[in-house]
């Protein structure tokens, strides 16, 4: 198999280099399919490493890639972190400044955006396999469906992370008229002018393709990097669970959690109170160099937490010494909770510069894919909701008992709307300064009980107010150039 037909491509080839580029590269022929023809070719497709992170990879003729960078703006834009000039000034990316900063226009004119890059790059692969795999040779017809159901789950996902950077918040009122991002579904690298979906268009096809996936993929987690039933099953619930719809979510996310036992893989969480008490090789934590933090974990394709692994890459901010957490959000954390020993206000290298707060310094790198920890906190969340406290008790203890000493684990909230609170609590707990925070700012904004957003940011002598119109970032200006019948928005 010829090497570029493995490879992402950037998502509709003349948004990012020129036509007569993407002419030669390409010829006349069906991009792909002519040189795809057997089973395992397609199936080849999903062991392709761009797949496996959210980076911005854009391929040129002759087979050769060019990293632009990763989809870190969730981060800069989450409600949970404040900077100073001297250390955010340090970031290249001033997109991600601007970001920070809330500002309507964070990418210039002349920005290559990593966000609609990194996710809409890995599609032709996907509606490769979806166009020809039913029709390819030598296997069977088992592994056939298999692999459409893997390629249409995978491109769902992608369609939905993307929706909740440049669409709408999902908003079953306005649903219908709100606009979302383009739907592709075509591996055809030379059209042009794309529409945006409504939300409620994206919310159905994601929804419609993962549940047409589900049947078809392995019952058990096989692998990491390998789409099986499980994974499909927490993204559906997932979506559901960003769109509000609690009940819907916990009926997937049970599937997911009854799936992970007995698999070839295990998934379980590492416990925090052997793992963070210790250095290499027993542990991850050395107490003499605490600027390192968790410097021991794991790679996240080895990482028992992770039921699939959909990698972003927040070394940038870390290696910069740019994102600190606000007071607030490092006071929710005991004194005896060993996940606060992940942030120091010392910078990384050595331990030898004050920080003006405490920096998320391990991991360098978060999983926006399935994976244990929050599975039990969006079915807590859900089960808060419903009324069932005991339940909700139960599974955010499960993770709490495993990030600081049992005793402290007891979760001793009675009350159903304080125990939603404390459960957001455990989302900043567990997911503070990874850009997850992202998601529940968008789910939370119009909860009448439980928004917890913090709108203002500060930034040296300056303050900054986040608006609902900046929870959706502007279409990025050479997208809309190429496609200049594509709506922007406010």
């Amino acid at each position: 198999m010829k090497k570029s037909t493995i490879k992402s491509f950037a998502f509709i080839c003349t948004l990012w280099i020129s036509i007569s580029g993407c002419e030669s590269f390409l010829d006349v022929t069906p991009k792909g399919l002519d040189v795809l023809k057997t089973t395992d070719q397609f199936n080849g497709i999903f062991n392709n490493a761009n797949l496996f992170s959210y980076l911005n990879v854009r391929n040129q003729p002759g087979g050769i890639s060019s990293l632009l960078g990763s989809a870190e703006m969730p981060l800069f834009m989450g409600d949970d972190v404040f900077s100073s000039a001297g250390f955010l000034n340090a970031i290249p990316t001033v997109a991600w400044q601007n970001g920070f900063k809330w500002e309507a226009n964070p990418y210039l004119p002349t920005d290559e955006s990593n966000e609609w890059g990194a996710f809409y790059n890995q599609l032709y692969n996907y509606n490769l396999v979806v166009a020809g795999v039913m029709s390819s040779e030598g296997g069977s017809e088992d592994k056939k469906k298999e692999l459409l159901a893997e390629a249409k789950a995978c491109r769902a996902f992608n369609h939905f992370l993307v929706a909740n950077l440049f669409g709408q918040p999902y908003n079953v009122n306005t649903a219908t008229t709100d606009l979302s991002v383009p739907i592709v579904v075509n591996a055809d690298v030379n059209a042009t002018d794309f529409k945006r979906a409504t939300v409620k268009e994206l919310y159905d096809f994601v929804t419609s393709e993962l549940t047409q996936a589900i049947p078809d993929l392995q019952p058990k987690v096989y692998s990491r990097v390998r789409m099986s039933r499980p994974a499909a099953q927490y993204m559906l619930g997932m979506v559901y669970f960003q769109m509000g719809n609690y009940a819907t979510a916990l009926t997937f996310l049970n599937e997911a959690k009854a799936g992970l036992t007995e698999g070839p893989l295990p998934v379980k969480l590492y416990n925090y109170n052997t793992t963070m008490t210790a250095a290499a090789p027993t542990g991850w934590f050395t107490a003499s160099q605490p600027w390192r933090g968790a410097s021991g974990y794991p790679l996240l394709y080895n990482s028992e937490e992770n039921i699939f692994l959909r990698q972003l890459s927040v070394s940038s901010t870390v290696n910069r010494n740019c994102l600190f957490l606000k007071p607030a959000i490092l006071a929710l954390f005991a004194t005896t909770d060993h996940r606060r020993k992940m942030f120091l206000d010392k910078n990384v290298a050595n331990g030898t510069i004050s920080l003006p707060g405490f920096m998320r310094n391990s991991p360098t790198s978060v999983n926006l894919g399935p994976n244990l920890p929050n599975l039990l906190l969006m079915s807590a969340e859900c089960k808060a909701r419903a009324n069932d406290v005991a339940g909700a008790k139960a599974d955010v203890e499960e993770l709490r008992k495993n990030r600081m000493p049992l005793v402290d684990a007891t979760v001793t909230v009675t009350n159903q709307d304080d125990l939603v609170k404390f459960i957001l609590a455990e989302r900043h707990r567990e997911f503070a300064s990874t850009g997850m925070r992202w998601f529940d700012m968008r789910r939370l904004y119009k909860d009448a009980k439980f928004n917890n957003l913090d709108r203002t940011k500060k930034f040296d002598a300056e303050t900054f107010t986040l608006t609902d119109e900046r929870l959706t970032l502007k279409i990025p200006p050479q997208i809309l150039q190429y496609n200049p019948n594509m709506v922007d928005n406010p």
